[in-house]
């Protein structure tokens, strides 16, 4: 019975950690799924660029969060979760592909991608991590 206990615990922390990421995949799928009319909403140049960099970073940290926080693995599993965030960058891009309106655009994935790596590393630096560890400088020693 006690195992049992544990088990729920441990499925609804999981299921905390696991199920914004659920729910904003979920979200870009279901944004991207609109057609869009060429200008309609642009505000200023480039916008869709930021919103595609905003909608892969929040994913990125989001993804980056929850395998932060359900497993203590090695510094890779970042690049994991930045490499995620770019795969399914690609196929919401080519999701759009198929809506009428939408289009494939390659600077639109370059900014899921810029948008992923920057926002991860960001969450990272404000936990006192790196994502790229700096190389190791030997010291000489000298015998005078």
């Amino acid at each position: 019975m006690i195992e049992l206990r544990n088990w729920g615990r441990k499925a609804r922390a999981s299921l905390g950690l696991w199920l914004p990421v659920v729910i904003w995949l979920g979200l870009i799928f279901t944004l991207s799924s609109f057609s869009i009319p060429g200008s309609a909403g642009r505000i200023f140049p480039y916008q869709d660029k930021l919103i595609h960099f905003l909608e892969f970073g929040v994913l990125g940290i989001l993804l980056a969060r929850a395998v932060d926080l359900s497993d203590s693995g090695s510094r890779g599993r970042y690049w994991a979760c930045i490499a995620a965030v770019a795969l399914y960058g690609g196929f919401d891009e080519l999701h759009q592909l198929f809506v009428p309106g939408r289009s494939v655009e390659w600077s639109d994935f370059a900014a899921d991608c810029i948008g992923a790596v920057i926002c991860t590393w960001v969450w990272l630096a404000d936990k006192g991590e790196r994502l790229i560890l700096a190389p190791k400088t030997r010291t000489l020693n000298r015998e005078t």
